[in-house]
C-alpha cells in the first residue's frame, strides 16, 4: 500500500517536471493579444458611453462639429452682412463681373451728360463774350480765321435745340461788314440786328430786348464803320427824298456834335461823325427801351461801342457810352409805350 502511494507521487512529480519544462521551452509574447471580441466588435454608436474609446470620439466629433459650425455661422454672419450693404452674394467667385462693373460704373460717372450750349450762354458774363470777339476779330486781321461752329453738325443742333448767341451786335446794312466773320465767329453765336446807318428806333430796341431777355444775350455790341453811306449823307446836308430822307435825320445830330467837337470838314468830318453816331444809336435805344435799360442797371447786359474799318478789318473798341449811368438813370422810370412813341416821332 505505502509502495503505490509512493508511485502516484512519482508520477505526479514527474509531469509538473515535464510540463514545466516545455513551458521554459516556448517564446514569451512581446504583449497579451487583445480580446477577440473587442477587436472584431466596436462598441456600437447608439452607446459611445459604454466602451473605453468612446469618450475621446464624443470628444473629438464635438470639436469637429463645433469648428464646422463656426466656419458656417460666419460664412453665414458674413453673407448677411453684405447682403444687408448691397453686395452681390450670388457673383461669380472669380470676381470678373465685379470687376467689369467697377470699370463701367467710374466711366459712367467721369462722362456726364455734357452741358448745353444755352447754359454755356447763359454762364457767360459779357467780358468774356466781348474777349471771344476781340481774339475771333484779330484772327480775321490776320488772316487766321478758324470759322469755328459751322459744320452741319452745328447747323443741325441749332436748328432743333433753338438758337444761343452770346452777343447781340448792331450796325449797319453795309455788304462789305460781314459780322459774323469779322468776329470769326459761327452759326447761332451772333444775333444781328442791321440798318443803314445802324441807327436804332423801336423795332431794332425791341429786337435787342429780345435778344437779351429771350435769348440771354447779355452783350450788346453798337458797331458803326469807316465809309459809311449813311452817315456821308448826313454830312452832305444834302436833301434826300423818301424813306432814305427820314433814315438821315437820325443821324443828324451826331453830325452837329462832330462838326462842334472837331470844326472837320469832309473826309475828317465823315469820320467823326460816324463815331459819335454810334453814341446816338445807344442813346436812342436807352431812350427807346425802359427794358434794356433796366438789364443794364442789373448788370445782365454791357452795352459798348465799336467801329469797324472796312479796309482792314479791324475793329476799334469804343467802350461803354460816357453818359451811360446818367442816361439809365433818366429813362429807366420811362414808360415804354411814351418812350417808343416819342422815338417814333423823332424819326
Amino acid at each position: 500500500m505505502a509502495l503505490k502511494t509512493a508511485w502516484k507521487l512519482i508520477s505526479v512529480v514527474g509531469l509538473a517536471v515535464t510540463v514545466h519544462a516545455a513551458m521554459a521551452s516556448s517564446p514569451a509574447p512581446e504583449h497579451a493579444p487583445a480580446p477577440k471580441v473587442a477587436a472584431s466588435k466596436p462598441a456600437p454608436a447608439a452607446k459611445p458611453a459604454s466602451t473605453p474609446g468612446a469618450k475621446p470620439a464624443a470628444k473629438s466629433e464635438t470639436k469637429t462639429d463645433a469648428k464646422t459650425d463656426g466656419k458656417t455661422d460666419s460664412k453665414t454672419a458674413a453673407k448677411s452682412a453684405n447682403d444687408e450693404h448691397g453686395a452681390a452674394d450670388d457673383a461669380p467667385v472669380d470676381g470678373h463681373a465685379d470687376e467689369q462693373d467697377a470699370k463701367t460704373e467710374p466711366q459712367a460717372a467721369a462722362k456726364p451728360a455734357p452741358a448745353s450750349h444755352a447754359d454755356v450762354v447763359k454762364a457767360m458774363e459779357p467780358d468774356a463774350a466781348l474777349k471771344l470777339l476781340q481774339e475771333g476779330n484779330e484772327r480775321w486781321v490776320s488772316g487766321k480765321f478758324e470759322n469755328p461752329n459751322t459744320n452741319s453738325e452745328r447747323r443741325t443742333q441749332q436748328a432743333t435745340d433753338g438758337q444761343t448767341p452770346f452777343v447781340t451786335v448792331l450796325t449797319c446794312a453795309d455788304s462789305r461788314l460781314p459780322v459774323e466773320r469779322v468776329f470769326d465767329r459761327g452759326v447761332g453765336e451772333v444775333f444781328v440786328i442791321r440798318v443803314a446807318g445802324n441807327v436804332a428806333g423801336p423795332h431794332e430796341a425791341g429786337t435787342i430786348e429780345y435778344g437779351a431777355g429771350h435769348l440771354n444775350s447779355r452783350l450788346l455790341v453798337v458797331m458803326g464803320h469807316s465809309k459809311c453811306g449813311a452817315v456821308a449823307a448826313a454830312c452832305s446836308g444834302a436833301k434826300i427824298e423818301g424813306n432814305v430822307g427820314a433814315l438821315v435825320e437820325n443821324i443828324k445830330p451826331a453830325v452837329d456834335r462832330a462838326k462842334t467837337n472837331t470844326n472837320a470838314e469832309g473826309a475828317a468830318l465823315t469820320a467823326a461823325a460816324i463815331k459819335e453816331n454810334v453814341w446816338q444809336s445807344v442813346f436812342d435805344l436807352l431812350r427807346t427801351s425802359p427794358e434794356l435799360c433796366k438789364m443794364v442797371k442789373s448788370g445782365h447786359v454791357k452795352v459798348v461801342g465799336a467801329v469797324c474799318d472796312v479796309a482792314t478789318g479791324k475793329v476799334e473798341w469804343m467802350g461803354e457810352h460816357p453818359w451811360q449811368d446818367a442816361l439809365v438813370q433818366a429813362f429807366m422810370g420811362r414808360d415804354t409805350a411814351t418812350a417808343s412813341a416819342e422815338s417814333s416821332g423823332s424819326h
